[in-house]
């Protein structure tokens, strides 16, 4: 069975009319999504990772709502929907239907926003000319309004006001209330966040949406998709209660991704893939009980004839996440929780769906909620905090795909354009104890990537913490490593132990200690000394899974600046000591 695949199609008309009889596309039916909507509250928010069928499910809306649009009636032949004749004689083809989608804004500056806002209501505006040629439908002042519109000179207050204004045009007309839909609306909130424009973008975002949504006489349903649920008091301050549904609801779950029956389906044209593969390339994503594939990869994935390599992570615009893994804030806290997820391992925390950009450079649990929502974590369950009165989710990195970007993004900056047989001869220093050529190679990384900007904001020595977490992270096949641990009569800094197909290399310890800029290279070294004691006088190798270490390696590392001394010093393991106890 050959299949026609409608990868990056997000017009619904496009996708069901382009050669329907001879040839038609392949359609995973999310069709009974409208009845759906239909049957819930006034105003809906859909969030879900990019590229997981958002654009298309509201193109989908649209040509069955709108009242405007000839010849659509066809399109939704041989669907589920079809098959509820009352249904769709009651609602198909019967309402004024509004549809905008913010999904390319994203500027570096907030006037080129603004005119790309402005064009995209301007567009909208157009589609509804028809208006003005309505005898006594709008007065001069409103007939100048949409003039101001449609040629993009618009002030800031006749954007606010525009969808609202058109709604009532359009109620006027058609005699009944319309259908608003809006697509990616927080597309410029992330792209003004990253920009350094987010206050400017925040107040015009929250008046557009809150005068279409909140308090219109003419709104019959309002439907928004993005990827994050905005704080209220930053968007939604004030909206009449709008229903919202994430990645933790059921509800809705199987219209956003494929299922496990529909990616089985799919792949019966290619009878030779291994579906165990698939999944752990490109499964992992759960709506509560239900686990759903990312549709953009497996349509990719099933062009290709099934090759089995990173396609979302891509196209996706993962420059917040660089910035948050390579920085990660104040607190160690991100970089721990990251190390463990690296390694194939589960954490547990609670998860805030309502997201305060703001907070996410001081609130480990705002990053986390954000990589979540965003479709680089998965929650694989959940139980309630009676003592915190909240939800607690275990996550961890859904797939292959995901755990590939990670990999990418701390190369990426690590290598920092270097080529990358230089870091991994720097890791491979490290395990065989070449401590001049390690320390050498660690100076160079340091004056590569090291900068004012990497520090600023937080303390010097949770940053460095985190580049060496970042580091050692590459090790992960050959040791288990952990960070901030109790061990002996302390707490270490980061613990290399080696697994068990590796017993013969170092177990090593890391012990980072922090000194003013422009400290002198005798106090760098008299530092590096003091951190390699405090390793042997805390015993900080005395860890209960450490039984099968035979030797250590005590890195006492001191930095200032860009500047770095290493100290070092081998010993036994308590598998040596044991054996020559015995002996």
């Amino acid at each position: 069975m050959n299949l026609r695949l409608p990868k990056g199609i997000s017009n619904f008309k496009e996708l069901r009319t382009i050669d329907a009889d001879t040839n038609p596309y392949t359609f995973v039916d999310k069709s009974l999504l409208i009845r759906d909507v239909i049957d819930d509250t006034q105003v809906l928010l859909f969030t879900r990772p990019r590229r997981f069928g958002k654009t298309l499910s509201l193109s989908m809306l649209y040509y069955f709502f709108s009242c405007t649009e000839e010849g659509t009636a066809d399109l939704f032949n041989g669907l589920k929907i079809a098959d509820n004749k009352d249904f769709c004689a009651k609602h198909q083809g019967q309402y004024p239907t509004i549809f905008i989608t913010f999904k390319d804004v994203r500027p570096r500056g907030y006037e080129a926003a603004y005119r790309k806002i402005a064009g995209i209501i301007a567009e909208c505006y157009r589609r509804f000319k028809y208006l003005t040629t309505v005898k006594d439908l709008l007065d001069k002042d409103e007939q100048e309004f949409f003039s101001r519109i449609t040629a993009e000179k618009a002030e800031q207050q006749d954007l606010e006001s525009s969808l609202k204004k058109l709604s009532r045009w359009l109620q006027k007309h058609h005699g009944k209330n319309v259908v608003i839909l809006i697509d990616e609306y927080d597309t410029p909130i992330h792209a003004a966040y990253f920009n350094g424009y987010y206050d400017d973008m925040i107040p015009l975002m929250r008046e557009i949406l809150g005068s279409a949504l909140k308090d219109n006489d003419y709104l019959y349903k309002g439907i928004v998709t993005g990827i994050l649920r905005v704080a209220r008091e930053d968007i939604f301050s004030g909206l009449n209660n709008p229903e919202v549904y994430t990645f933790l609801d059921r509800a809705y779950g199987e219209y956003f991704g494929f299922t496990e029956d529909e990616v089985e389906a799919l792949f019966k044209s290619l009878p030779a893939v291994d579906l165990a593969d698939v999944k752990a390339w490109y499964n992992g994503y759960q709506a509560n009980d239900l686990v759903l594939y990312n549709p953009w990869s497996i349509l990719s994935c099933l062009k290709s004839g099934g090759e089995l390599i990173p396609y979302w992570v891509n196209v996706s615009d993962n420059a917040l996440i660089y910035d948050l893994l390579t920085g990660a804030g104040p607190s160690i806290g991100i970089q721990e929780e990251f190390t463990t997820l690296m390694q194939g391992e589960e954490i547990t925390t609670s998860l805030d769906p309502h997201l305060n950009l703001r907070d996410l450079t001081r609130d480990t649990t705002t990053i986390l909620s954000l990589l979540y929502m965003s479709g680089y974590l998965n929650a694989t369950s959940e139980v309630y905090d009676s003592i915190a009165y909240r939800m607690r989710y275990t996550l961890r990195i859904p797939n292959k795909e995901v755990h590939s970007l990670y990999a990418n993004i701390i190369e990426k900056w690590l290598s920092h354009g270097q080529k990358n047989d230089w870091l991994f001869q720097c890791l491979e220093d490290m395990k065989a104890g070449r401590m001049a050529n390690f320390e050498n190679n660690l100076q160079q990384i340091a004056d590569s990537i090291f900068s004012y900007h990497d520090v600023k904001g937080r303390t010097p020595e949770s940053f460095f913490h985190g580049f060496l977490l970042g580091l050692v992270l590459y090790c992960k096949h050959e040791y288990t490593i952990s960070s901030n641990r109790e061990a002996g009569n302390g707490r270490y800094d980061i613990a290399l132990l080696p697994s068990n197909a590796t017993p013969d290399l170092h177990g090593i310890i890391f012990e980072i200690k922090s000194l003013p800029k422009k400290a002198s290279e005798k106090q760098l070294m008299a530092a590096a000394e003091d951190a390699l004691k405090q390793i042997e006088e805390k015993k900080y190798q005395r860890m209960q899974e450490a039984e099968h270490v035979k030797k250590w390696l005590y890195l006492g590392v001191a930095f200032s600046g860009k500047a770095l001394k290493l100290a070092h010093k081998i010993m036994a393991g308590k598998a040596v000591e044991q054996r020559d106890e015995i002996g």
